[in-house]
């Protein structure tokens, strides 16, 4: 009796491997000098200065937020970033660095550290380094 449930199994495998491709993933990194929140798609986080965090790769239909310092980015780099070097064997995925105005630069595949990369780390690319799409500040409070 378990030999034909193993076959099923095994015959059926493939199909649901490729049916679901694998997450993809995007680490970003601090270097705001600030604490911010970062919201990727479904994810939301917090992340200190000069430290980094993995989120789901946003989709299409997601959108990519900072805020900090009492304002709130958005980002748009679905055809920027898309299909480059998405390596999903990689656990960091794509490795993205928030620079203190804000604006986002693209780090290697190669890049091993826990905390923000040095400037001469960072891919010089035609569309980096990001800028936000729009920006939504708190007014200050009225007395």
């Amino acid at each position: 009796m378990k030999r034909p449930g193993l076959f099923l199994v095994l015959m059926f495998a493939p199909f649901l491997l490729t049916a679901c491709p694998p997450p993809s993933y995007l680490t970003v990194f601090n270097n705001t000098g600030e604490t911010i929140e970062v919201r990727s798609g479904r994810d939301k986080d917090i992340i200190a200065g000069g430290r980094s965090d993995r989120f789901d790769f946003p989709t299409r239909d997601e959108v990519f937020r900072l805020s900090g310092g009492g304002c709130e980015y958005l980002y748009d780099f679905s055809a920027k970033l898309g299909d480059y070097y998405i390596d999903r064997t990689l656990l960091r995925g794509i490795q993205i660095q928030a620079e203190n105005d804000f604006s986002i630069n693209l780090l290697p595949a190669s890049y091993k550290g826990d905390t923000p990369a040095s400037a001469d780390m960072i891919l010089k690319q035609e569309t980096f380094p990001l800028r936000p799409v729009s920006r939504k500040c708190a007014s200050a409070p009225k007395p």
